[in-house]
């Protein structure tokens, strides 16, 4: 493995970790908007995730704020981190025969 790639896979993880916390603080942001609009039976816990819960989550966002972009910076952090990901695989020689 050579010195550069090497480094473009450390770059490449760093990449994937700031994208998770990015993609983390943006749903917490999510959320308090929407709880902002829900009474107090429908709103969002802070805990325990799951799939279905995330979705309703989305629909909800889409719903009361049509013109929101914080949906499609979690999308754009998603593919950006899952790029990242695949670089530092192709970096650390893990796709190599």
């Amino acid at each position: 493995m050579t010195t550069a790639r090497l480094i473009i896979g450390v770059l490449a993880l760093v990449c994937v970790s700031v994208c998770g916390i990015a993609s983390s603080l943006v749903s917490f942001e999510m959320v308090e908007r929407v709880n902002e609009r829900l009474p107090a039976d429908q709103q969002f816990a802070a805990l325990c995730w799951y799939w279905p819960k995330t979705q309703r989550l989305w629909r909800e966002y889409e719903m009361l704020y049509p013109d929101g972009s914080l949906l499609q910076k979690l999308r754009t952090l998603g593919v950006l981190m899952f790029a990242c990901l695949l670089t530092c695989v192709w970096a650390f020689g893990f796709l190599a025969r």
